[in-house]
């Protein structure tokens, strides 16, 4: 059985920029597919804890990420302008050359509140969906023509020039759940986030019924990860995480949950299931002994062949 690759999430929540930088440079030294960093703009469970900015935060770790793949997971589109978006892109490829990885999403449970707060218009669902895509398909547009005029429902861009630019646009990552989500990845994206691993069949499923053949999109899953050398150790961890860590659905039965035997079956599952990557959310430990885990006694058997 084949290993997926296996990246990670670098928690923006309750931490400040020397944490983070600590926290992709221990990474860094790990077999990993890339790093993410989320893209919230507010801590709603721990308002003063605070959240650090999303495309602020990739800039500082583009050198502590050495060879690893850097990118948000996934940036709110309709929080973007467009043609300042393909410049940021273009300046952290700068950064890290090859290695910019870009999700994409239209707003998850903190939307609504966001908008609130900061002053953006509120989109309808249908709308920050067809956000989605446009941004897609601009950002290939304004990031490949030079120049480049770019006409949208929702921005626009007229011979634009972004010099330094990456050699070829970074993939284009969609994080997608509800079927006119599942249908615009599989229009314009170059992979598909599935947000609940247990929903993993069934999004497949609808990216094929949608005309989207599998070998030609790369597939990753968001899994919450909570991981102890034995049962008890991430049953320990599990309640060190607190409630936040059941957002995205029951970790023990729907995530990557366990001692080292059963996170490694449940990664080699999910791959076995389709997944071509595992972006893993850890939770419960601090990060350098999640790291000294991962590479000690997760990552020498996902690499194993599994009958």
């Amino acid at each position: 059985m084949r290993a997926p690759r296996l990246s990670l999430i670098l928690r923006a929540h309750g931490t400040d920029g020397s944490r983070l930088v600590a926290a992709a440079r221990a990474a860094s030294k790990l077999d990993l597919a890339g790093l993410w960093v989320p893209d919230n703009l507010m801590n709603q469970s721990a308002p003063r804890s605070g959240v650090l900015e999303c495309w602020t935060a990739l800039s500082a770790i583009a050198d502590a990420a050495g060879p690893l793949a850097i990118g948000p997971l996934v940036l709110t589109t309709p929080f973007r302008r467009l043609a300042l978006l393909a410049k940021q892109i273009a300046t952290l490829d700068s950064l890290a050359p090859g290695r910019v990885r870009v999700g994409l999403g239209s707003g998850g449970f903190t939307y609504e509140d966001a908008c609130a707060q900061f002053g953006f218009e509120r989109l309808s669902t249908a709308d920050r969906v067809r956000h989605v895509e446009e941004t897609v398909v601009g950002l290939r547009t304004l990031l490949t023509d030079d120049p480049a005029t770019f006409e949208g429902r929702f921005d626009r861009a007229r011979d634009l020039r972004i010099h330094p630019r990456p050699e070829t646009p970074p993939p284009f990552v969609v994080a997608a759940r509800r079927p006119g989500m599942i249908a615009a990845t599989a229009r314009v994206a170059d992979g598909w986030n599935c947000p609940l691993p247990h929903e993993l069949a069934e999004g497949l499923t609808a990216l094929e019924a949608a005309g989207r053949s599998r070998d030609s999109i790369d597939v990753s899953v968001f899994a919450i990860g909570v991981v102890g050398l034995h049962e008890r150790d991430a049953a320990e961890a599990l309640d060190r995480a607190g409630p936040t860590a059941q957002l995205f659905g029951d970790v023990r039965s729907h995530h990557v949950f366990g001692g080292v035997d059963a996170v490694v079956d449940k990664l080699h599952a999910l791959a076995a299931a389709g997944a071509d990557e595992v972006t893993l959310d850890p939770r419960g430990l601090p990060f350098d002994e999640i790291v000294a885990l991962l590479a000690e006694e997760v990552l020498p058997r996902l690499g194993e062949r599994r009958p």
